[in-house]
C-alpha cells in the first residue's frame, strides 16, 4: 500500500496549484471617477493584487471614447500578462467587451453570446482553457458582463455559464464578472447549486465605488470539491473606476 501512495503522489502533485489569485474588475472603459481616461491606474490595480487570472468588463478596444487606444496590448505590457480580448459588439468605431489577463498560457478561447432580450445591449461570456506557470492542470476561466436591468437576459448569462462548464466537465472552472445583480438575485442562487461564491455570506460590496452598498461583482469556482477558499475581499481602490475590485485566493486540489 505505501508503494501505491508514493507512486500515485507524484501523480496527484501534478494536478493541484499552489494559490490562485484572481481577481474580477469592471474598468468602466479606463476612466476613473474623476473623469480621466488613465490605463496606468488599472495596471497599477491589478500589479497591486498580483493576481494570477485577471477577469476585466467593460473593456475598449480602439474606440473614439479611448482614443483608439489598445486597451488589451497597453494592460498586457504593462502587468506582464497575457491578454485575451473578447468582443460582446461593434462601438463607437473600435469593439467593447470583456477580457481576461493570465499569468501563463491560454490553450483555447472562443467568446459566447448571451441570448438577449430585443433592444438590450449585447453581453458575451468570455470562455478560456489556461495553464498556470506553477499548475500543471488546465483550467477553465469565464469572464462576463451581465445586463442591468433585465432579469431575464440574467439568467441566459448564468444558464450559458453552466452549460460552457458542464462542456467541459473534466476542468476545475472560475467564472468571474459583473452580474449586476445582488446575492439573493435567482440568477446567482441558479449558479449557487453548482459553483462555489467566493465569500458567499460575506458582505463583499463592490458598487457603487465611492460608498459600496451592493455586491454585483463575484468569483465562482467549480466543482466546489477542487477548490478551498483561502481568501475574498474588495480592494480599497475608489478613483480608477466606478467599481471596486474583488480579489479572491483560492487553492485547487
Amino acid at each position: 500500500m505505501r508503494f501505491l501512495l508514493a507512486l500515485l503522489m507524484p501523480v496527484l502533485a501534478a494536478g493541484a496549484c499552489k494559490e490562485v489569485r484572481v481577481l474580477t474588475y469592471n474598468i468602466h472603459h479606463g476612466e476613473g471617477i474623476d473623469g480621466k481616461f488613465d490605463l496606468a491606474r488599472i495596471a497599477k490595480v491589478i500589479r497591486k493584487s498580483r493576481a494570477d487570472i485577471v477577469a476585466l468588463q467593460e473593456v475598449d478596444q480602439r474606440t473614439k471614447r479611448n482614443g483608439g487606444v489598445d486597451t488589451l496590448s497597453t494592460l498586457a505590457v504593462l502587468t506582464k500578462r497575457r491578454a485575451l480580448f473578447g468582443k460582446s459588439m461593434a462601438f463607437d468605431g473600435g469593439e467593447y467587451g470583456n477580457a481576461l489577463l493570465v499569468r501563463g498560457s491560454i490553450l483555447r478561447h472562443g467568446v459566447h453570446a448571451i441570448p438577449t432580450s430585443f433592444g438590450r445591449e449585447a453581453r458575451s461570456i468570455l470562455r478560456a482553457e489556461i495553464r498556470l506557470k506553477d499548475c500543471h492542470h488546465p483550467i477553465l476561466v469565464m469572464a462576463t458582463h451581465w445586463d442591468h436591468e433585465s432579469q431575464v437576459d440574467r439568467l441566459a448569462g448564468a444558464e450559458l455559464a453552466n452549460r460552457l462548464a458542464n462542456d467541459s466537465p473534466d476542468l476545475p472552472a472560475i467564472l468571474a464578472g459583473d452580474f449586476n445583480a445582488n446575492p439573493s438575485n435567482a440568477a446567482v442562487k441558479l449558479l449557487s447549486g453548482t459553483w462555489m461564491i467566493s465569500g458567499a455570506g460575506v458582505p463583499l460590496h463592490t458598487y457603487p465605488v465611492a460608498e459600496p452598498k451592493v455586491q454585483i461583482d463575484y468569483i465562482l469556482a467549480r466543482p466546489g470539491s477542487a477548490w478551498t477558499l483561502r481568501d475574498a475581499r474588495v480592494l480599497p481602490e475608489i478613483l480608477a473606476s466606478d467599481h471596486r475590485p474583488l480579489l479572491a485566493t483560492l487553492r485547487l486540489y
